[in-house]
């Protein structure tokens, strides 16, 4: 079709492999099997009409199409949080916790215990990590889940999977294990 080029694409060098793998010719343009210039024209002028289209848009018109999604409604006096900030604990409804003995042993506690769940060594050396920025940051457990800020430990060099296991299991850790461990052993 006149001295037009089209660039191949991807399919259609699979085409052409497919043509000469079945014992087809292709020396030059006019071996070109029939149905690969077929397409290659039928894309061109896809391709024109596309162009040519006020706006350049797939609906015609000058302005990309709007999407509204509407969410479900919120029960009466709570609101959504849509400023893109982590959700403490109390905006997630969750009480706060009781947890027994001094803070900086809870800390290491639940650190060891996170620890006692994984089993590579790399997993274990960057838990008991948390543990050492919680630490070297006065923070305890309770202000930690208070928080629900893995970022926190993320920007200081934690692994992103490992921060967010340690803020999430602080409460299952205080519900299951700490509470579970009789008073006289605690004192």
């Amino acid at each position: 079709m006149g001295k037009k080029h089209f660039q191949l694409k991807t399919h259609h060098l699979r085409h052409l492999v497919t043509h000469v793998e079945k014992g087809g010719i292709l020396e030059g343009h006019r071996d070109v099997p029939e149905t690969v210039r077929e397409e290659l024209y039928m894309e061109e002028q896809e391709r024109l009409a596309k162009k040519n289209r006020k706006g350049g848009h797939e609906n015609g018109l000058p302005y990309p199409p709007i999407n509204i999604n509407v969410l479900p409604s919120q029960p009466s006096g709570t609101r959504l949080d849509v400023s893109g900030a982590p959700a403490t604990a109390a905006a997630k409804g969750l009480g706060p916790l009781d947890i027994p003995g001094p803070r900086d042993e809870a800390v290491k506690e639940y650190g060891e215990w996170q620890v006692s769940q994984v089993t590579d060594d790399t997993l274990k050396t960057a838990f008991r990590q948390v543990c050492d920025v919680m630490l070297e940051n006065g923070l305890d457990l309770e202000q930690v889940y208070k928080d629900q800020d893995p970022e926190f430990f993320i920007g200081k060099g934690i692994k992103m999977g490992i921060a967010r296991r340690f803020v999430e299991d602080i409460q299952r850790w205080v519900k299951d294990v700490k509470k579970a461990i009789p008073i006289h052993e605690i004192i």
